[in-house]
């Protein structure tokens, strides 16, 4: 073989050299293209971290609200459910998923509802919202759901994603709340009709105050109108105390005391109402004390109440027993009677506040729905029970109390004062106390004329202002042993004229007395530390202001 020439070698050893750098190329090339690879590789691995990430993120929050939420195919299929959603069908995922509502157990009715609303939501690309009862594993409730559209990147609707809510306990709610909305419109009624029942026949008794008639007259006129001030006083005194013990300004004073007492306080108070309706009344009670630690008065209210209560059920004519007895530790009173009785729906509800049976005009004597919610809070707060039974309507009813019985071996306290004049209207000692220098400040001009003309007629000398700018200049020649001040004065309050009476050159010497409206035990210690002795709630029993004065009276005596 001939040997190749100079030219050839050159040419031989330059293909040579192109074959290398060409391969060069190709492995730069190559190992360019790998490197694009490992970061598209590796933006793909963060990619999928991430979806993984939010996808773990959104499983976690959808298994665990409390919330039902889920996904329809267009075909109306679930193609998602979360934990609690599966768990209130009590199904796994792969008995659910691709599931209709019709195959998953929904009653027709409803499954219709869903696909209608499935085929809005298509249709219209609009949210579809509603409310509906299902039966499932956590027993019958009240769903609020709404169905939104997902769009899909041509603007279609691919799916339609939902949740549903469980709404019972606000529709519960809800439902109280419109309850207690109408039982409150129920009761300003009915206090409006119970505040003019006795409103009517005073007005007509001042009428006839007014008019020339024999004595006697004009004494059963004024009993009346004595008898129906004494009626709103009791009406206002339940709104007070049901109030105070809502707020927890209640503080029993308890004592050891004998029911049977309370039992006797509580028939004097209750007794002319049962004579008026003609009622027979059998009382039995044990010949042994039977002793609660108590608050008497308080006790003998929520007696009071309870026979009230059977007076005012009972038609003409009734019969009511009452009997008080020990029994297991406790001391048990029941009241009963044969009147209109209780429904059997009203029986839980009878302790409410305001609640009442149908109020009609056979049952006038009604009242204002609050006696035995008062009855109750108190019997509670003593430690004891109270429990209504009745037979149904025209059955009658018996409610019974029961409280802890008091330890033996102790002596009974002594019976509290007796207030002879509580509803008597002018107490038995009037005239008594006479010789008081009075002065009566109300802005009320005929609140105030009245009760200086009453104080003239058992011998006090009274002067009388309508501010407490007036005050001040009656004091200029009128040295008052005994100031009744109201505190709603215009201008200057009856707080601000107490101290400013008590930084006056006889204020020592003058009983400053709150005549007021407002007797809440905030208010009684308002009026402490403005300076006043004695702290009055209008309507003033008559009775306590002249015991009252007859205290001032001899106090003054003695110094």
């Amino acid at each position: 073989m001939q040997a190749p020439g100079v030219v050839g070698m050159f040419k031989l050893f330059a293909q040579l050299i192109g074959m290398h750098l060409d391969t060069q190329d190709r492995i730069r090339a190559t190992e360019a293209a790998l490197a694009e690879a490992r970061r598209s590789r590796h933006e793909l691995d963060q990619v999928t971290a991430a979806s993984e990430q939010r996808k773990r993120l959104y499983e976690t929050i959808l298994s665990n609200t409390p919330d039902l939420a889920y996904v329809f195919d267009l075909e109306h299929r679930f193609i998602y459910a979360n934990e609690v959603l599966l768990r209130m069908w009590g199904r796994s995922w792969d008995e659910a998923i691709g599931k209709t509502c019709l195959e998953l157990g929904y009653e027709p009715w409803h499954a219709q509802l869903h696909d209608r609303e499935i085929e809005q939501v298509k249709a219209t690309g609009q949210p579809v919202r509603g409310q509906v009862p299902f039966s499932g594993s956590f027993g019958r409730r009240i769903y609020d759901y709404i169905f939104v559209p997902v769009f899909g990147p041509d603007g279609r609707v691919e799916a339609v994603a939902g949740t549903t809510r469980d709404v019972t306990e606000m529709k519960a709610s809800e439902e109280r709340l419109r309850e207690q909305d109408r039982h409150k419109d129920e009761f300003l009624a009915v206090l409006a009709h119970e505040l003019r029942n006795p409103l009517a026949p005073i007005r007509t008794g001042l009428s006839l105050l007014h008019r020339p008639g024999p004595p006697e007259a004009q004494d059963k006129t004024l009993h009346m109108m004595e008898r129906q001030l004494g009626h709103m006083v009791r009406l206002v005194d339940d709104l007070m105390d049901i109030s105070r013990i809502s707020t927890g300004k209640v503080q029993l004073r308890t004592e050891r005391t004998d029911v049977r007492d309370a039992v006797e306080t509580a028939l004097e108070s209750c007794r002319p109402l049962i004579e008026a309706s003609g009622h027979g009344l059998q009382v039995s009670l044990s010949p042994e004390p039977l002793c609660v630690e108590a608050d008497r008065t308080r006790l003998s209210q929520v007696i009071g109440n309870l026979i009230n209560n059977a007076a005012k059920y009972t038609p003409e004519g009734g019969r009511i027993e009452l009997a008080a007895s020990s029994r297991d530790g406790q001391v048990v009173v029941s009241v009963s009677d044969n009147g209109a009785g209780i429904a059997p729906d009203m029986l839980p509800k009878v302790f409410d506040m305001f609640s009442q049976e149908s109020r009609n005009l056979q049952r006038a004597q009604g009242g204002l729905g609050i006696g035995l919610a008062l009855v109750k809070q108190l019997v509670e707060m003593h430690g004891g029970t109270v429990v209504a039974h009745s037979a149904g309507l025209g059955h009658g009813s018996t409610f019974t109390l029961a409280l802890p019985a008091a330890a033996t071996g102790v002596e009974l306290a002594g019976p509290q004062e007796a207030d002879a004049a509580a509803w008597s209207g002018a107490g038995s000692g009037a005239g008594s106390a006479a010789g008081l220098r009075i002065l009566v400040v109300d802005d009320n001009v005929d609140a105030a004329e009245s009760l200086a003309s009453l104080l003239e007629i058992q011998g006090h000398s009274t002067r009388t202002a309508h501010s407490g700018e007036r005050a001040l200049e009656v004091l200029g020649g009128f040295a008052p042993d005994c100031a009744l001040l109201d505190i709603g004065l215009p201008g200057m309050s009856g707080y601000e004229l107490a101290q400013r009476l008590r930084a006056g050159p006889a204020g020592g010497e003058c009983v400053l007395v709150a005549l007021t409206g407002w007797g809440s035990e905030g208010d009684q210690r308002r009026s402490a530390q403005a300076g006043f002795d004695h702290h009055l709630t209008k309507p003033v029993e008559i009775g306590r202001l002249d015991r009252l004065l007859q205290d001032i009276r001899s106090r003054a005596t003695a110094g």
